[in-house]
């Protein structure tokens, strides 16, 4: 049976833990998000979330958008085996579309699997 739970450890919470997903460069764009993966030596995937005031200033809505992000995440670990992932808002949302994001997430997600980035 599939694990899909979503507990502390399977996020990701310091700053050089985002810096070094980020700085490994294996990454895809969509409209509104950027998804930055790096090879790690656990036993399962780990999460982090960039969501910056400056491009979402109402806090329900960069909430919103990070639930909605972990819950794309926790259906789709399973495909992200011992790897880090950051999801970084790229560009302000006008009204938070909860589909076209969780279509967004997903496609990102898909289209990493087909990218080399074992390094």
């Amino acid at each position: 049976m599939r694990n899909y739970s979503f507990s502390k450890k399977r996020r990701l919470h310091k700053a050089t833990e985002f810096q070094a997903v980020i700085r490994f460069r294996c990454t895809v764009s969509g409209e509104f998000l950027q998804f930055c993966v790096k090879p790690n030596n656990l036993d399962h995937p780990r999460l982090g979330l960039i969501v910056a005031k400056k491009l979402e200033r109402h806090a329900i809505k960069r909430n919103r958008l990070k639930r909605l992000l972990r819950e794309v995440f926790r259906r789709n670990q399973q495909e992200l085996d011992k790897m880090d992932c950051v999801f970084r808002l790229q560009r302000s949302l006008t009204q938070i579309d909860s589909v076209r994001i969780w279509q967004e997430a997903e496609m990102l997600i898909h289209k990493l699997r087909t990218k080399q980035c074992y390094g």
